[in-house]
């Protein structure tokens, strides 16, 4: 490869990765839900249709669990349209069982002619406010079936030939709790999509079609041989582990997620096998989904500096049981997927890396605690809020480093919204929002703590909440603690009510409140390795308490003066190290 080669490649790969930006920025700057403007919890990214195959170019950084749904939604979209895709053409879909995750997730794709033919595609996979469906806002702990999950969303023309489908566009609005929301961040991702299109032909402008394409061929080979090299440092083998789902907030309990992760040379396959049928709630993971959340794995072991494209999917394979709760039949719910079982998966696949490369392995936590709140204004209009301050806490440690930061790295791309905004547009305080001490998992390096927060509501509402991460909190690696597990408590005039599981459609009264304790994230490695200083520094910070540093890591502290006791810290610890295994 000559250096004019690979510099063209990495000019027009940057182009297109800032058109992926702009996209971003576009949905953020203009659409109307908080959801959008204030949480991000939304994706852009480009595609290339080559050989019948739609192929990621793209992305720009968004919701991290988006980092691979967005490609199988988007094939089924160029499957449904092939020979019908014209200029100004623009695609709705959120089908769970046709490339979608859980329906609140929608997808919207424009195709990008060039030489008459439609080459590029722009797309925007979100998280809309509302779906449809029973219950406000898309999470319905009592569906028994995929229609009780919200308004199924096949792919559809939005606007065809440039003219919007005003019947087509009526019927989406009509199935929403809130239109004027929905309207705002529909113009709003396809003002991304146009955004995207403008910077697509003028890089097309610039090196004719052909060079493009070639030079995005280039960095699809580079990030697959960056990868392909991370993998091949492994040793090969077949890793085993499993992991649980606490409920499925319907009667089952401890639902068994399996993975054997099999290294073969610069390939891994993540093979499922074992794992438990599907089951009547709504935490199965369509196929789109597991693929995603296995990707999620894989990107947080791999060099943060290799760009995501087709390139990264290449060197991993997966596979996952038809029936299973991993790749469930319809019409089963899969409503809760992108919290449970989507944790359980990604935990599971770095639990099984931890065996092989347990220096990359780490962070994941995505066990949530949801409660979703709605109501109406005072001038009688609805709001739908996702108290998204509630889910806040849980980063697990790494090789290397504590867990830090609010919100678990599943979660990086999504922008915790600020308190201020969020009493403005809904009836609520936020009373607390603090991080909660002895509640971060001991390891060589600790997980964040977990977080404390209480949202009190200035109006009546609906609120359903479901509790996950107790049963089975978030795991710790490499011999590390695992995270403290969640609770949820209603606290009303008549007193507090603890959330075992799941409250459904409960009616709270105005000054009733909801409180979140996120546990905190799981640790890396053996307690007794951290060195005295660091634990000595988390007394100091209130982030342990003088009896957890004695008794998770062996160190004795004088809280008064902060002063270590060496001799019965030495004797603490001794007998912590004959006591573990081997």
């Amino acid at each position: 490869m000559t250096p004019e080669t690979m510099i063209r490649a990495r000019v027009v790969g940057g182009g297109f990765d800032t058109a992926a930006d702009e996209m971003s920025a576009t949905v953020t700057r203009t659409a109307r839900s908080p959801i959008f403007n204030e949480a991000h919890d939304f994706t852009t990214g480009i595609f290339e249709l080559k050989d019948g195959k739609a192929r990621l170019v793209a992305q720009a950084p968004g919701c991290t669990l988006h980092l691979y749904a967005i490609c199988p939604a988007v094939q089924a979209a160029l499957d449904c349209f092939r020979n019908d895709l014209h200029p100004g053409d623009l695609i709705l879909a959120s089908d769970p069982y046709d490339g979608g995750t859980h329906i609140p997730d929608h997808v919207i794709i424009q195709p990008v002619f060039a030489d008459r033919k439609p080459v590029f595609f722009p797309v925007v996979r979100a998280h809309f406010a509302d779906s449809g469906g029973p219950v406000a806002g898309g999470y319905n702990p009592a569906a028994r079936d995929i229609w009780q999950d919200g308004v199924v969303v096949p792919p559809i023309k939005l606007y065809e030939r440039g003219e919007r489908r005003t019947d087509v566009f009526d019927m989406v609005l009509a199935n929403n709790r809130v239109p004027d929301w929905l309207l705002g961040d529909l113009d709003a991702m396809r003002g991304a999509c146009l955004t995207a299109q403008a910077r697509i032909e003028r890089i097309v402008g610039r090196f004719g079609i052909g060079e493009t394409r070639a030079a995005l061929e280039t960095n699809i080979a580079y990030a697959e041989r960056r990868v392909r090299a991370e993998i091949a440092s492994w040793p090969d083998g077949d890793y085993y582990a499993e992991t649980f789902i606490d409920h499925d907030y319907q009667g089952g309990h401890d639902i068994r997620v399996a993975c054997t992760a099999r290294v073969r040379g610069s390939d891994v396959t993540f093979d499922f096998t074992g794992t438990a049928p599907q089951v009547n709630g709504f935490v199965n993971s369509p196929i789109a989904n597991t693929l995603s959340f296995v990707f999620v794995a894989i990107a947080s072991v791999i060099d943060e500096d290799v760009p995501v494209n087709e390139g990264y999917i290449r060197p991993v394979t997966v596979i996952a049981p038809e029936g299973t709760v991993v790749n469930p039949l319809p019409p089963k719910p899969v409503g809760n997927c992108t919290c449970i079982c989507g944790a359980e998966i990604a935990e599971v696949a770095l639990l099984a890396l931890s065996q092989c490369a347990p220096k990359r392995v780490g962070v994941n936590c995505h066990k949530l605690p949801l409660a979703y709140s709605s109501g109406r204004y005072e001038d009688g209009k609805p709001w739908i809020s996702l108290n998204f301050h509630g889910y806040t806490g849980g980063a697990g440690a790494a090789y290397g480093t504590d867990g830090w930061g609010l919100y678990p790295p599943l979660m990086t791309g999504v922008i915790l919204p600020s308190i201020e905004m969020n009493e403005m547009q809904y009836p609520i305080r936020i009373e607390k929002h603090e991080y909660e001490r002895d509640t971060a998992g001991a390891g060589r390096w600790r997980g964040a703590p977990g977080v404390r927060t209480r949202i009190r509501f200035l109006a009546e509402n609906i609120t359903n909440a479901m509790l996950a991460g107790v049963r089975h909190p978030t795991r710790g690696f490499c011999g590390a603690e695992d995270g403290p597990p969640n609770a949820l408590t209603l606290i009303e005039e008549a007193g507090r009510t603890e959330v075992t599981e799941v409250i459904y459609n409960r009616h709270l009264a105005a000054n009733t409140a909801i409180e979140f304790l996120r546990g905190g994230g799981g640790g890396w490695g053996s307690a007794a390795d951290r060195p005295v200083d660091e634990v000595v520094a988390d007394v100091a910070n209130d982030y342990v308490s003088a009896g957890k540093a004695s008794e998770q890591y062996g160190v004795v502290v004088d809280t008064t003066a902060l002063e270590v006791d060496q001799g019965a810290t030495d004797q603490r610890r001794t007998k912590m190290a004959r006591s573990q295994p081997g």
